[in-house]
């Protein structure tokens, strides 16, 4: 006979099996929104931060003179995605969480490989065209598969992609005239900005980095929180920042983020020099045709990508 401790775990298994929730690719426009989070790998989490980085200034704040210096790859944005990252309210997070698979495994994201190197573009042209994306996934995304929204590779680098077109930093401070320039913005300007644009009236973080060259400061990046069902909430006022983020063990860092002072530049127009072809390794991607279109090798896998928003 089954004891009434195995039927009760039987019962459970049956149940979460029975309730197994599908996350659907194919629709464009809003993701689907499972209010109920399943505990079951990865690591609980209180809110979810999603973060921007505004990568003329990064590669501004990089030594651009020095092999593996910094490069916007051609066809990205200026704003590209820095990861989103799981956090606990006491500003701690939990980091390289017991995922399923616990290591990036780069089959599983080729149905949208394409969108990532245009919206999570490696800054580091000598680096694995990759490497930003193993350490997000490794260090973030596997503590994010408690949350049935995230919980595959697939889903967490595709949700993330559309939260970033969703809640879109540049169009936001487009609308409220905050443009690229050389001369200084008032911080509390940009704040509001992005209050009253992107997040609806909630509390965003805002870091900073230095010009190596004119030890201006300029904006670096852009933190807006969210709960579990992607709604805007208040971040902490506190700048819990994470560390630095080192691409992989063979990588350099992006420049340290700061906090920001009463006065920063909206880094404008990208020089021309910051915009360079990547260098790619053989068997990966061949070269550039333009901004939209790329040749894969033959080792690639082909097939039609997801498209969301």
């Amino acid at each position: 006979m089954i004891n009434c401790s195995k039927l009760l775990l039987l019962m459970a298994i049956t149940s979460i099996h029975a309730n197994a929730w599908i996350f659907s690719v194919g629709s464009r426009g809003a993701i689907p929104v499972n209010h109920e989070v399943l505990l079951r790998i990865g690591s609980d989490f209180d809110y979810l931060m999603l973060t921007r980085i505004h990568a003329p200034a990064v590669c501004r704040a990089d030594d651009d003179t020095v092999p593996d210096s910094c490069e916007i790859p051609e066809g990205s944005p200026d704003w590209s995605i820095h990861g989103l990252w799981p956090n606990y309210k006491n500003g701690s997070y939990p980091q390289f969480c017991d995922g399923v698979p616990k290591k990036f495994d780069d089959k599983l994201i080729k149905p949208i490989e394409r969108r990532l190197l245009k919206a999570w573009p490696n800054l580091y042209p000598t680096k694995p065209t990759q490497s930003l994306w193993k350490h997000e996934w490794e260090k973030h995304g596997t503590c994010c598969e408690s949350h049935r929204n995230l919980s595959s590779e697939l889903l967490y680098f595709n949700v993330t992609m559309e939260l970033n077109n969703r809640y879109a930093v540049e169009a936001a401070l487009r609308r409220a005239q905050i443009l690229p320039r050389d001369e200084p913005y008032e911080l509390k300007a940009i704040h509001k900005a992005l209050m009253n644009e992107l997040t609806n009236g909630t509390r965003v973080q805002i870091n900073c980095l230095i010009d190596k060259k004119t030890r201006q400061t300029l904006l670096g990046d852009v933190r807006m929180c969210m709960d579990k069902s992607f709604r805007p909430v208040d971040c902490p006022e506190s700048q819990f920042l994470h560390p630095p983020s080192y691409i992989s063990k063979h990588s350099s860092p992006l420049p340290s983020f700061k906090e920001c002072p009463s006065m920063v530049i909206y880094l404008s127009d990208t020089p021309s020099s910051l915009h360079a072809v990547p260098v790619m390794k053989s068997r990966e991607i061949v070269f550039w045709i333009n901004p939209l279109m790329i040749i894969y090798t033959a080792n690639s896998e082909k097939g039609g990508e997801f498209v969301l928003g």
